[in-house]
């Protein structure tokens, strides 16, 4: 006895599951579907078998070889064109020297096939087939069988007017080999529509037996989740993939499972994959290999193919998602939706009920999707472009491979020969991505200056003072450590601009980049003393004798280990107390006025922007801080411009008026707006150890307390909020408020400005790369910048219904 599967099919009715492979490999609980039938097959005896291949046969042939890692022996041979069920198995004539075994590809049986084979065998039967008893025989071919067992009439997919039997064909056969002579060579020919009727017709042998155990022809999706869950439930005789734990929890191979994880079964969880702290897995979840469970990630029902990663707090619910998908935080998925293969689903997204996501595509972040999404609607590589930076999870999005190219499409942007920086914040994970990133732009041609670990000022103010034409800066992010950071800059240290942006999704998209000859790529070199001589520059601006007579003691969270802040602690006598990373705003606040502290410092993990607070633990306002740091600039007198962004308060031009050298100059919130603004990287809004050092020279120098100089700044309140509007309706709300604002003075700098009459004013900023509006305004109560915020957050609001 020899065995065909059947397994041409495309799977159409299982689309977007079937897109990019054949329905015979889409998985069950670890394994492709057509697994289980080899595995049927070999466990009743059968162990030569014929398979028939027509859809994407590669992906098949490639996936099980030979047969024999499964203990069979596999013989394909494909169908250049649809023959049809029986005109594919025609083809293995010369393979089916003797009586054989016919099962589709896409079936999950457990059927009592040796009972059927004796059955076939007594009753000397040219075609034996396999029936079932199911409740709605619309879908399948209905049979009525005599008191001998043979089949006496047989109706294809009948209507519920012409069903005269709930008994139906499974599509599982014994035939004879003398069957061909019903089959023409190379010709389209069904097994029910024609094979069977003229079989019936001359009376040559059909039978039906009456078979038990399960069955499921996987002929949809319902019917493809349902197997799932019958596996996992026992429901049908067949071999899990992996080990069993606890309670009905099957474990594939090596699998991390964080403490505080909560499992639920009936589950499987394929090999390679991790289950992060605090996500709750629920039951009926089945989590392909090598894929990441987020914290406080939830999963129920769901079915998650190989190699996909929901973010943290995502909730699938009754979900069926492709391999590679990437599903970002907060992301809320319902019962019955399907996310195609190397799809990205943006934060805080919703994807209703029954939807469906073709493969490759992206949903933005925020948008709630209510009908299904076939075409593309935006570039997957475009979406982990912020800005100058280029963000995605670690090893998912952000593999070597991709940052290889990040690294060829960044240094296609220069003609040869250039001096490019490159540093990171130390990170295993980042110095990996370094070198990737080094070798891909000497590829081009340029030289490579390894700075190694640093911060980003630092970086930044090396390229400005050691003649570097550009530079890029590698991270972890601190707060979510599954993602890693790419920071692209130009020459002087500036961020690389809009254009230069779109240069290098151009050069992505098309894989079009400026490789060099063998013999001319770029030198690679290392610079160890990067922080010495940003601090030496630093100070050289400072009173550092009387700063170090001072003997400021100083309270500072954040830094983390930085080296520069070290340096200059040291070169300024400060008497430095580091409080624990883990203290809340209140604990940091009694810490200082326990440590009987001078100033307070709280550093982000970037050490880019500085928090400061009084000697009493106070912490300065958002106003305040922006105060100061003008103020700081217009103090040390060194720049013709000082930047300030559109949104700031007008108290600012109070502070300026009396420093005649100095102009404070509005301009777009951007960190390459302000700089190229000052001309310089080192500004206190992005240099906090430049900030830092700043105030405690001003403080110093003037011999003042940090609240007598805030008290001398003029008052007034912002007020902000903000507001989610998807991407595509953002020019729309811009129009419409415009509409509005008619007869009002306007200012239209990085969004809309509108003055009040009666003082004040309103700023309204659509963010570049997020679905978000951010609203301030400005007057002088706290109440009525929080009322005149509110209002135009409730009409971008009505504007978007």
């Amino acid at each position: 006895m020899k065995g065909v599967i059947m397994a041409g099919g495309k799977g159409t009715r299982l689309r977007p599951l079937t897109c990019k492979r054949p329905k015979p490999m889409v998985p069950l609980v670890q394994k492709p579907v057509m697994q289980y039938s080899i595995e049927w097959l070999r466990d009743c005896g059968i162990t030569d078998i014929a398979v028939t291949v027509q859809y994407l046969p590669d992906v098949i042939k490639d996936y099980f070889g030979d047969g024999s890692a499964l203990g069979v022996n596999l013989t394909y041979f494909e169908e250049t064109t649809p023959l049809g069920t029986a005109g594919s198995v025609k083809q293995a004539e010369q393979f089916l020297d003797e009586p054989f075994v016919v099962v589709s590809g896409d079936a999950l049986t457990d059927l009592n096939l040796i009972d059927g084979i004796e059955f076939h065998e007594q009753n000397d039967s040219l075609v034996t087939i396999f029936m079932k008893q199911v409740e709605d025989p619309t879908e399948f071919g209905v049979i009525m069988t005599n008191e001998q067992n043979e089949i006496v009439r047989f109706l294809e997919k009948p209507s519920w007017s012409e069903v005269f039997s709930d008994t139906v064909n499974t599509g599982i056969y014994v035939m004879d080999p003398k069957i061909f002579t019903y089959i023409e060579a190379d010709k389209m020919v069904d097994f029910s529509k024609e094979v069977f009727p003229k079989v019936l017709a001359d009376q040559a042998g059909l039978y039906g037996f009456e078979a038990t155990g399960y069955w499921s022809d996987i002929g949809n999706i319902n019917q493809y989740r349902q197997a799932h869950f019958d596996l996992l439930d026992g429901k049908v005789r067949a071999t899990i993939a992996g080990t069993e734990f606890g309670t009905d929890i099957w474990v594939e191979g090596h699998v991390v499972i964080e403490e505080g994880a909560e499992i639920v079964g009936p589950v499987s969880i394929g090999e390679g994959t991790r289950i992060r702290q605090g996500a709750k897995i629920g039951p009926y979840t089945i989590i392909g290999k090598d894929s990441i469970i987020d914290h406080s990630a939830s999963l129920k029902r769901s079915i998650l193919w190989e190699r996909g990663y929901v973010g943290d707090s995502s909730e699938l619910r009754g979900v069926t998602v492709c391999e590679q998908v990437q599903i970002g935080q907060a992301v809320r998925a319902f019962e019955d939706s399907i996310v195609g293969a190397q799809t990205v689903i943006q934060d805080q997204a919703t994807l209703q009920p029954e939807v469906k996501i073709w493969p490759n595509k992206k949903v933005q972040a925020g948008r709630v999707v209510s009908k299904s999404l076939i075409w593309n609607e935006g570039s997957v590589v475009q979406s982990v472009f912020k800005g100058h930076r280029v963000s995605g999870l670690a090893n998912v999005e952000m593999t070597p491979d991709f940052v290889s190219k990040l690294g060829l499409a960044y240094g296609s942007l220069y003609l040869k020969g250039k001096n490019i920086h490159i540093a990171t914040d130390g990170h295993p994970f980042s110095n990996l991505l370094k070198m990737t990133v080094a070798q891909s732009i000497q590829a081009i041609g340029h030289h490579v200056r390894d700075v190694g670990k640093t911060v980003i000022p630092v970086f930044r103010s090396g390229l400005e003072n050691e003649q570097g034409d550009g530079g890029v800066f590698i991270k972890v992010q601190q707060k979510n450590q599954n993602k890693v950071e790419l920071e692209f800059y130009g020459e002087k240290g500036f961020p690389i601009t809009t254009n230069a942006q779109r240069e290098m999704v151009q050069n992505l998209g098309m894989d079009s980049f400026k490789l060099t000859s063998f013999d001319s790529i770029g030198n690679y070199a290392r610079e160890i003393a990067v922080d010495q001589h940003y601090v030496k520059r630093l100070i050289s601006s400072l009173d550092v004798k009387a700063i170090q007579n001072r003997s400021w003691k100083v309270v500072v969270s954040g830094d983390g280990d930085a080296n520069s802040l070290d340096i200059l602690w040291r070169e300024l006598n400060c008497h430095v107390v580091k409080a624990a990373p883990q203290l809340s705003m209140t604990e940091f606040s009694d810490y200082i006025v326990e440590q009987k502290a001078d100033i307070g410092f709280i550093f982000d993990e970037s050490l880019q922007t500085l928090s400061v607070l009084n000697r009493d633990g106070a912490l300065l306002s958002d106003e305040d801080h922006l105060s100061l740091y003008v103020y700081l600039e217009l103090e040390k007198g060194e720049k013709e411009k000082v930047a300030i962004p559109v949104y700031a308060g007008s108290a600012l031009e109070e502070i300026a008026a009396s420093y005649e050298s100095t102009t404070l100059v509005r301009t777009k919130g951007s960190t390459l707006a302000m700089m190229e603004t000052e001309n310089t990287v080192q500004l206190c809004f992005y240099d906090a150890i430049y900030a830092a050092a700043n105030l405690l020279n001003v403080l110093t120098i003037q011999k003042a307390s940090l609240d007598t100089i805030l008290n001398s700044f003029p008052k007034e309140s912002i007020y902000f909020e903000e507001v989610t509007c998807h991407t595509e309706q953002k020019g729309m709300v811009m129009r419409k408020l415009m509409e509005q604002f008619q007869g009002n003075h306007l200012d239209l700098i990085d969004g809309v400005k509108v003055s009040h009459q009666e003082g004040g004013w309103t700023f309204i900023v659509p963010a570049q790369d997020e679905p978000i509006f951010t609203i301030y305004s400005q007057a002088t109560e706290p109440i009525k910048a929080k009322q005149n915020t509110q209002i135009y957050v409730e009409k971008i609001k009505q504007i978007k219904q």
